[in-house]
């Protein structure tokens, strides 16, 4: 009889142990594709199946992530390049004005028909000379400057927009990825040209001058710069030579360090955004500067952006105690404090709008996007909240 009840109370241990062992997977299970299913016995098979929660395939989230990248890569490069058509035509325009200039220096080496070098690298004395001229040429080189101020702050809108979004991407790729298999050495390396061009033209803006001028000239010699890479893996030639690098221990980049790289990138431009002293609000004489407006009746929307913006900002910097926390807090507080990414990126999306009204004339579609920027951040009880969207800026 004994026996009997220390059988049964063995075989009771055994079953709980069993119980306890299925709600571990169970748990195992919910945390990588969702909530258990209840099994009952009278379910039909068919409509068990319908119940099973659905399995996330990781290379099919890898792959739609990939693909919605490399589409809104499309539209960005489609817009950088209409306002690397638009340079290219200005610079060309100063380029024939100063050879028919009287004040022209070295008139005898005239070339019949100028090239492209010779046109940037010449161009910048139009700046310098612009007030000996007569009237009509001295409003037709304001009119082309305004146009490069255009094609400097569209493409810097543009670039900053699609780094912000393609970090998002990125963080999905990397948990998307955890086990690191996929590898992307080769746009790691593009990515690091984007950031030292970036670095240079930082570090060598106070011997080039102004900086639309400087970024004109130097954007049709670089063409890389400011120009966003696309996260993209490495090709089946550079995946043999990273297999033959992991037996080897040497560096491989992982979706990981991706996300780290985006990061250093973003500070970079965060950089490059702040050195702008045009990203500011600017004020003349206790008053706002008016850009030309292209149609007068624009007015309103102006002054209502403005506002709007000057609200934001008093509110985002009550938040906030000073400028400078604000990268330190994106790096180190990524993953802890969310808000502090928001208030990061927030503030540069401020900082780019301030530009675009900072700028010598401005279009109804150029405010529009303004607007939308500005409508996207929204804050309630101190709290910080950002509707996620693309916006590319007009072209």
């Amino acid at each position: 009889m004994l026996d009997s009840v220390d059988a049964n109370r063995l075989e009771s241990l055994w079953e709980h142990q069993e119980l306890i062992e299925q709600l571990r997977m169970d748990l195992r299970k919910v945390k990588a594709t969702g909530l258990p299913t209840i099994i009952e016995e009278s379910e039909s098979p068919k409509l068990m199946d319908d119940l099973k929660p659905w399995k996330i395939d990781e290379k099919f989230q890898h792959e739609d992530c990939m693909g919605e990248l490399h589409k809104f890569y499309k539209s960005y490069t489609e817009m950088m390049r209409k306002f690397d058509i638009l340079n290219y035509q200005k610079m060309y325009a100063m380029g024939f004005l100063q050879l028919k200039d009287p004040f022209q220096p070295n008139p005898q080496h005239k070339p019949s028909t100028p090239t492209l070098r010779s046109l940037v690298s010449e161009n910048l004395w139009l700046f310098k000379h612009k007030s000996r001229g007569s009237d009509p040429i001295k409003k037709f080189i304001n009119e082309l400057q305004g146009d490069l101020e255009v094609v400097y702050v569209g493409q810097m809108c543009l670039s900053w927009e699609f780094l912000h979004w393609q970090y998002e991407k990125a963080l999905d790729l990397w948990i998307s990825d955890p086990n690191g298999i996929h590898r992307y050495n080769e746009v790691a390396g593009e990515f690091q040209q984007f950031q030292v061009l970036m670095q240079r033209f930082i570090e060598d803006e106070p011997f080039q001058g102004p900086r639309v001028q400087s970024y004109a000239k130097s954007r049709c010699v670089l063409r890389n710069l400011l120009q966003v890479p696309v996260i993209r893996e490495d090709n089946m030639k550079d995946k043999r030579k990273t297999r033959k690098k992991d037996a080897t221990n040497e560096y491989v980049i992982t979706s990981e360090m991706i996300v780290e790289i985006l990061e250093e990138s973003i500070g970079i431009f965060w950089q490059f955004i702040r050195s702008d002293r045009d990203c500011n609000t600017l004020v003349t004489n206790g008053q706002k500067k008016t850009p030309e407006l292209h149609n007068p009746d624009d007015l309103k929307l102006l002054i209502d952006v403005r506002k709007n913006l000057q609200k934001k900002e008093k509110k985002l910097k009550d938040i906030l105690r000073s400028e400078n926390c604000i990268l330190r807090k994106f790096r180190q507080n990524k993953e802890n404090d969310s808000d502090q990414v928001l208030y990061f990126f927030s503030q540069a999306d401020m900082k780019l709008v301030n530009r675009v009204l900072n700028m010598s004339k401005i279009t109804k579609d150029q405010l529009i996007w303004c607007q939308n920027k500005l409508n996207r951040i929204s804050f309630v009880n101190r709290k910080i909240l950002v509707e996620p969207a693309f916006l590319l800026f007009p072209c």
